[in-house]
């Protein structure tokens, strides 16, 4: 039996009319309409046609947990039947923010981070990624009612985006097309546990993308252990190489801070800094999400006394606070198991 085709495949073979093509990428990526039978600008001969031969979302959604914050954390189900998180979040003035998943799982094994006691399961293909962001504007189109809002895109879920280069890379083009969403790639960010080596590559396709980077430590021995990564590109190497790509594209990069009680918090850490004390440098604080046996989240009178000494150095500072946390729906607590039960996901 012939498989159907994503809907990005669509071309003139299947839809000889160039207007017709344009009101149905129109109705898909403008209006977030995930069903071809609702797009009422076509023929029910079309529709049914278009139904027979494509298919929209490469994800289908699980089930979903929405926080008292307005946080939602959907779990999609793939075709193969993995499944990862994808998290919409909206502040309240309206600013809408779409967390994506770019892996199963992730290899990377940062200790304080719950999706890498999955290990990396598989990729995610560039049409997934895109199906997760459609399904999001999906959501908040129809469900939230906000049409024609602004969004911006962050790979922050599930997975090293950067140990999915291509395909990542691939999921923005698509993202940034005028056909698609139309996307600027300066309101896409990519979080990165520290693969320095292909964020020059990145930024030379598309040059005003923004990149956090997971920080984390200031020693380089004491980072190596609780993010693996550490032993492959030194403390050194990351400031020196950012500094560069920051000349060369005049584009200030985020270093996440998890803060993690008697791990990295001190004044030897904060001495330690100073070589990340650079305008290519904004400092974003995240307080540990959970606590367990390894780790465990500062109190709030540690998180203040940090963040006060780093502004009375003159970093360039903030405090990332916690979003979705009734859910498990923050920074570092994406995570789902096979044998898991849907209905009580992460």
């Amino acid at each position: 039996m012939a498989t159907t085709k994503n809907i990005i495949e669509l071309s003139e073979n299947d839809v000889d009319k160039a207007f017709r093509r344009k009101q149905i990428y129109d109705a898909v990526f403008k209006k977030g309409i995930v069903d071809f039978s609702a797009i009422s600008t076509l023929s029910k001969d079309l529709r049914n046609q278009l139904s027979q031969k494509f298919h929209i979302l490469e994800v289908n959604e699980v089930v979903r947990k929405e926080s008292i914050d307005g946080t939602v954390k959907f779990l999609f189900r793939l075709s193969d039947g993995k499944c990862v998180e994808a998290v919409f979040l909206i502040d309240k003035n309206n600013h809408v923010t779409f967390c994506i998943s770019s892996q199963v799982g992730c290899r990377m094994g940062c200790v304080f981070c719950k999706t890498g006691t999955m290990g990396l399961i598989r990729n995610l293909s560039a049409a997934e990624i895109l199906s997760e962001v459609l399904y999001l504007y999906h959501f908040m189109t129809t469900e939230k009612g906000l049409k024609d809002q602004l969004f911006n895109i962050v790979y922050m879920g599930m997975g090293e985006p950067l140990d999915n280069f291509d395909n990542v890379m691939e999921s923005i083009s698509l993202i940034t097309n005028p056909t698609f969403f139309g996307l600027s790639p300066s309101r896409i960010t990519i979080s990165t546990c520290g693969l320095i080596d292909r964020i020059e590559p990145a930024m030379q396709r598309f040059p005003t993308l923004r990149f956090a980077l997971s920080l984390n430590h200031s020693i380089q021995e004491e980072r190596e252990k609780i993010m693996p990564i550490a032993r492959k590109f030194s403390l050194d190497e990351i400031a020196a190489r950012l500094k560069d790509l920051y000349a060369k594209f005049k584009n200030r990069f985020t270093l996440e801070y998890v803060l993690i009680k008697d791990v990295n918090m001190s004044k030897k850490e904060i001495d330690a800094l100073q070589r990340f004390r650079h305008q290519a440098f904004h400092i974003n604080l995240i307080p540990l999400n959970h606590s367990d046996d390894q780790v465990k989240r500062p109190e709030e009178k540690e998180i203040s006394r940090f963040m006060q000494e780093l502004e009375k150095r003159h970093f360039c500072v903030t405090r990332r606070y916690r979003r979705g946390a009734d859910i498990d729906a923050a920074c570092g607590e994406l995570c789902y198991r096979e044998n898991s039960n849907a209905q009580d996901f992460s």
